[in-house]
């Protein structure tokens, strides 16, 4: 009876042993998705705005060559296009605050939905869970 007993809290403490140590790792696999789904966001943002970037440099490019034509200076056409810029930058220095809030917003967004996604797949999807 005492050699059951004592087998009995060995194979308990294996087992709470092996439960602590799955859920080290899968905490340790949702941190690394976290991660991943972060990384991936900041990519495409990244990459978006890079493309953003050019477009609105050869728009404006091609605005100041237009300018240039109409006002017969290429000086005075992008002196236009320069002032501009500034409008541009001063509107973004102004709303900076609500520009901030809302791109994070967006992210924090994309976050959930993504996360909500996968919390209906994991319930729709019964045998993707393990038994133990």
């Amino acid at each position: 009876m005492k050699q059951e007993a004592g087998q009995f809290f060995n194979e308990l403490k294996d087992d709470v042993l092996t439960y602590a140590e799955l859920k080290l790792e899968l905490l340790k696999l949702g941190t690394y998705e976290r991660t991943g789904k972060v990384i991936s966001v900041l990519s495409y943002g990244i990459i978006l705005t890079a493309l953003g970037f050019f477009l609105l440099l050869f728009i404006f490019l091609a605005l100041g060559f237009y300018l240039s034509n109409l006002f017969d200076s290429l000086s005075a056409g992008f002196a236009v296009v320069a002032v501009l810029y500034l409008l541009l930058i001063g509107g973004v220095v102004l709303f900076r605050e609500q520009i901030r809030n809302r791109i994070l917003n967006i992210v924090i967004a994309a976050l959930v939905a993504n996360d909500k996604k996968h919390e209906v797949t994991d319930e729709t999807n019964p045998a993707a869970e393990t038994v133990g």
